[in-house]
């Protein structure tokens, strides 16, 4: 007996929703950044530390990309709905006959 693949739709919306944010952290890398590095020319610790902060976060993000984008091509929904047919009393059947509690309310 083979066994259906199992798919899971929630797979590939968070896949999609990672990849989304490691686009808006690239969009605000390249457009927002410098005013965030720029804020902190007080102490050059503290800016030394967000560059690295944000060179590690970068590094990151690529592979996390890449993982995101995979899941997505791996878990994709399907695109036709099934549609399950549920005998009506009376019926003839393949199958095991209808419960008592389908009648004729099943759609």
């Amino acid at each position: 007996m083979q066994r259906e693949r199992v798919r899971y739709p929630l797979s590939y919306r968070r896949a999609r929703t990672a990849l989304f944010a490691v686009g808006l952290f690239w969009l605000w890398l390249g457009l927002g950044s410098a005013d965030f590095v720029a804020g902190l020319s007080e102490s050059p610790i503290h800016a030394f530390i967000a560059i690295y902060a944000l060179a590690v976060a970068a590094l990151v993000s690529l592979p996390a990309a890449l993982l995101a984008g995979a899941r997505m091509l791996l878990a994709r929904p399907r695109r036709a709905g099934e549609l399950l047919h549920l005998p009506v009393r009376g019926e003839a059947s393949d199958t095991a006959p209808a419960h008592w509690w389908y009648g004729s309310r099943a759609s």
